[in-house]
């Protein structure tokens, strides 16, 4: 079947003009000597000088032999000061031909207009694309969400906000890795296809593998394929990568995800905090210039970070420190709870977890739902573990590993009898992972960092799915 598709006729027919007379409605390289921020930025030292700019008409305005365009480039917009005797003659036939939505280059003089705008007064335009489309109303990109996200090039060209959350995005993950280089960590990568769902409680996704013909698992985290490497004798390694878990769609989860995970041999819990501390001041101060960002109607203050036990945050916000009414509390909210483990952890998630607005460490978990982490000397059902909250939200998750292969298989054969009484997201047993232990890994300290949540917050945004170029969404089928 031949595909065709209903473009805009007058522009098809504006088109076919420019091909007929020699125009290339789809031109080729262009030589930008200026974006429109640094000519902004920078006009007192370029204020007369020549330039040449390129972006997409975003506005149009005829007064008689005076015509003006807006243009955007990535950086933001500028204005096109045009007066027709001033353009070459192909130029000024091309003119009659623009609409908004065409990416064009304008080549000429930098100056400020008698009304005091800084624009560009034009003497030759390019037509570099002709756009078959014409682009929907401004407020369509501002009050539709879910068009925004569908039409996302539409979002990202109308919406230079949109587009400085990615930007932003690009600059965390940038400093994320020069300051963990400067800390002699090496970048590494993780298969993405795993035989076992592991270093997580999660749900995978399944595909199959044809040749192998078996069963595989997309990655729901690198925390086992790292830890086999500080066996094999690496002693600061990190990862930047995507993981897909087969779970909800909110505000706060998209299926597929940033997440950056760290292990440092010969480290702890201890040194995991300095080190999520000191990265997340740095992120905010490269990205934002600034340790106080607005989120959710806060600010968010990342000068200061909070310390609290798990225990101790359930207890204050009950206040109920009996260990068997809590235990009831929990079993209200889930009846699978039968441990005080985890009546503490379901109490947590449903009381506690949304009022961490400051940056804070929830410390000491218990070890039901901890069964990668090291117990703790003083009392065996918490572990060496922390989770970092701001604005609501997880942000952070580290261990002091568990590095006892005995132990381990102990752990994963409890997570077995945990789903057997129908806790689903439990850790599967991992043979080759035992193996690895047992020939020694060194005690080390984990962490991993949601990234998409972090960009959520350094750019004030309401959904991750602000935050992503192009998020998972449901079909409109499913939201009729």
């Amino acid at each position: 079947m031949e595909f065709k598709f209903d473009f805009d006729k007058d522009r098809l027919e504006k088109l076919k003009v420019l091909k007929d007379n020699g125009y290339m409605p789809y031109g080729e390289r262009y030589e930008v000597l200026h974006s429109t921020i640094k000519i902004r930025e920078n006009f007192e030292k370029l204020n007369g000088v020549d330039t040449k700019v390129a972006g997409r008409v975003i506005s149009r305005r005829d007064h008689g032999k005076l015509k003006f365009m807006d243009i955007a480039d990535e950086s933001g917009t500028i204005q096109i000061y045009i007066t027709e005797s001033d353009l070459d003659e192909r130029s000024a036939f091309l003119l009659h031909y623009l609409d908004v939505g065409d990416i064009i280059g304008a080549a000429g003089q930098i100056i400020r207009t008698k009304t005091g705008e800084i624009s560009i007064h034009a003497k030759n335009l390019t037509l570099l694309s002709k756009s078959l489309l014409a682009l929907p109303p401004r407020w369509y990109g501002l009050e539709d969400t879910e068009k925004r996200y569908r039409k996302r090039y539409l979002d990202f060209a109308l919406n230079p906000e949109s587009r400085e959350k990615i930007i932003k995005g690009s600059r965390m993950l940038a400093t994320i890795r020069d300051f963990l280089q400067k800390k002699g960590f090496i970048e590494v990568t993780v298969p993405l296809l795993h035989p076992i769902a592991g270093g997580t409680n999660a749900k995978p996704f399944i595909t199959h593998y044809n040749s192998l013909d078996r069963d595989f698992y997309l990655k729901i985290a690198s925390e086992l394929y790292l830890k086999r490497m500080l066996v094999g004798g690496f002693e600061r390694i990190f990862d930047i990568s995507k993981n897909l878990r087969n779970e909800g769609i909110d505000t706060k989860h998209n299926p597929e995800f940033i997440a950056m995970e760290l292990y440092q041999a010969y480290g702890d819990l201890g040194d995991m905090m300095v080190i999520t501390e000191e990265l997340i001041k740095a992120v905010a101060l490269a990205v934002n210039k600034a340790h106080i960002t607005e989120f959710g109607g806060n600010m968010i203050d990342f000068s200061k970070f909070y310390v609290k036990t798990m225990e101790d945050s359930v207890k204050d916000a009950l206040k109920e420190t009996s260990h068997a009414v809590l235990i009831e509390k929990a079993k209200k909210i889930d009846g699978k709870v039968n441990t005080y483990g985890d009546a503490i952890n379901t109490l947590f998630g449903e009381y506690v977890e949304k009022k961490l607005i400051q940056p804070t460490f929830i410390t000491r978990f218990p070890v039901e739902v901890s069964p990668l982490a090291k117990s703790m000397e003083d009392d065996k059902r918490f572990v060496y573990r922390f989770e970092l909250y701001i604005g609501g939200m997880e942000i952070a998750n580290a261990f002091s590993e568990l590095n006892d292969p005995i132990e381990q298989i102990a752990r994963f054969n409890e997570e077995a009898r945990r789903k057997e009484r129908g806790i689903d997201e439990t850790q599967e047993f991992d043979k080759d992972f035992i193996e690895a232990l047992g020939y020694g890994m060194p005690p080390a300290g984990g962490l991993g960092i949601g990234l998409d949540r972090l960009q959520m917050l350094i750019t004030n945004a309401k959904s991750i799915k602000e935050v992503i170029a192009f998020p998972q969404l449901r079909t409109l089928e499913d939201e009729k």
